[in-house]
């Protein structure tokens, strides 16, 4: 009998330590649980983020091909007048594309708050409200187009010195801001895409439409054709590529997210278009800290200037290809927050900035040092030993690829404002330096005004937030 309590009590104690450990064993594999799927998590991210950035240094291999290939030939074929036109008319319809109010960023930002949700539902309604919203603002930007054409003087506005190349200009104009009309609407696909981060769904279409474009370009030079038929080509083909693959995304790829008129609410657009608005100020801001250059020297200096200027900028915008391997950092991030991964949103954050500083740093370089050779190569015309113009594009590469590297950080919903307020100072800052230094004659001043601005405003704040944005788990 004893013995028999014994046992029973021992069996007893032994149960009892069992229950009390089984919630320690439990949460353990719980824990175990939860690690692997975040390292699943993380690795689909780094997949997604590689694959993407990949194909799109493909696609814009492709429109690289098009400067190397197309610009030395446009130059001597339109003339020094024409192909300064043709580089300020494109940088002036990049100011067209703030039109769309930001929709567009802002439903890439929504559809990966939606995946890290897993609710497409919200995704669904999100598509169709920025697809309406952004066709009425198409068929607005069509009429202002019809109107501007013929109330405009081109010739004056781009610094021509010919009334013939001015009507010219205008004509063209109108076509390029038709396209980007066109494309409005239809870019909700490229956009799902990129919140999906399916980016390289885009790049893919993109790369397709370089193809075309350099081959039409190409073609028009050679047979001798006219600047409205090039214009044509690097508008025109965009736009049938775009329209392609929104029937595929929403014909057949993802069926369930093609916008439907029933869903569309005013109370979701609004809230969109809030969104919106803020990456509208940020593309104003953007436009004038990228694109203003050209304008700026076309109205104090001439197209002339234009000209010589565009040649060393083309050069280095073949250093931008870090912007095109961190774009596909922003939706990873902001699906890592909706899953409340901020230990993976922090590691991801310092990989990438000092992986893409140092990338930009050494691209910079390569092109500073052989930018006499590769322009006498490209454009048969000898600039001469390095310049101030040519080191103020090479700093210039490096900023870009930093800002592009906060952008992808940064255009969060928590941190989007703060962001704002740096890039926004800096961009104005640069504008009032660039027009200072284009009416004293200094065309090297007006890159190094982005430098100086960015230097002096937005590098230090900008990478202290991005180091204490992300709380640890």
């Amino acid at each position: 009998m004893p013995s028999t309590i014994q046992y029973d009590s021992q069996h007893v104690d032994a149960s009892l330590e069992v229950q009390e450990q089984r919630p320690t064993i439990e949460r353990s594999w719980t824990g175990r649980l939860l690690a692997l799927k975040a390292t699943s998590h993380s690795a689909r991210r780094y997949r997604s983020i590689a694959l993407n950035g990949c194909t799109s240094i493909l696609a814009k291999t492709g429109t690289l091909l098009i400067a190397i290939v197309v610009s030395p030939m446009a130059y001597h074929y339109l003339g020094v007048e024409k192909f300064g036109l043709w580089m300020t008319m494109t940088s002036f319809v990049l100011f067209t594309t703030f039109a769309d109010l930001g929709i567009g960023n802002g439903l890439t930002m929504r559809i990966a708050e939606a995946n890290g949700k897993d609710d497409k539902i919200y995704a669904s309604k999100q598509v169709s409200c920025a697809f309406y919203l952004l066709f009425a603002i198409a068929l607005l930007l069509v009429l202002v187009t019809a109107i501007c054409t013929r109330s405009i003087n081109w010739g004056k506005f781009y610094g021509l010195s010919s009334s013939l190349i001015g009507k010219e200009a205008g004509l063209c104009t109108a076509i390029l801001m038709l396209c980007t009309a066109a494309n409005m609407p239809l870019g909700v696909a490229p956009r799902v895409q990129l919140g999906y981060q399916r980016g390289f769904i885009p790049d893919l279409w993109s790369g397709l439409s370089n193809v075309f474009v350099l081959i039409g370009s190409v073609l028009v030079i050679k047979l001798k054709g006219s600047l409205l038929l090039l214009v044509l080509i690097f508008g025109g083909m965009p736009v049938i590529t775009t329209l392609c693959n929104f029937i595929l995304e929403f014909g057949f790829i993802d069926p369930g997210l093609k916008p439907h008129i029933a869903e569309f609410d005013i109370k979701g657009g609004l809230a969109l278009a809030g969104v919106g608005f803020l990456f509208l100020v940020q593309q104003c801001f953007g436009l004038i800290y990228y694109a203003s250059d050209n304008v700026v020297i076309a109205q104090s200096l001439g197209a002339l200037s234009v000209a010589k200027y565009a040649v060393v900028q083309r050069l280095f915008s073949l250093g931008l290809i870090t912007q095109y391997l961190v774009t596909p950092l922003w939706p990873a991030i902001g699906e890592a927050q909706a899953k409340e991964d901020f230990a993976w949103a922090a590691r991801a954050t310092r990989r990438s900035l000092f992986g893409g500083t140092l990338f930009s740093i050494g691209i910079a370089s390569f092109l500073l040092l052989t930018s006499r050779f590769i322009i006498q190569l490209w454009f048969k015309t000898d600039p001469g030993p390095i310049d101030f113009l040519r080191v103020g594009f090479a700093l210039w590469v490096v900023i870009a690829g930093y800002v592009a590297t906060m952008n992808a950080l940064l255009n969060q919903p928590k941190l989007m404002r703060m962001h704002l307020a740096f890039f926004g100072s800096a961009s104005l800052a640069s504008l009032i330096l660039k027009i200072i230094f284009a009416k004293h004659g200094v065309l090297a001043g007006v890159v190094w005004s982005t430098v100086i601005a960015f230097g002096l405003i937005y590098i230090v704040p900008t990478a202290r937030m991005a180091f204490r944005s992300f709380p640890k788990n």
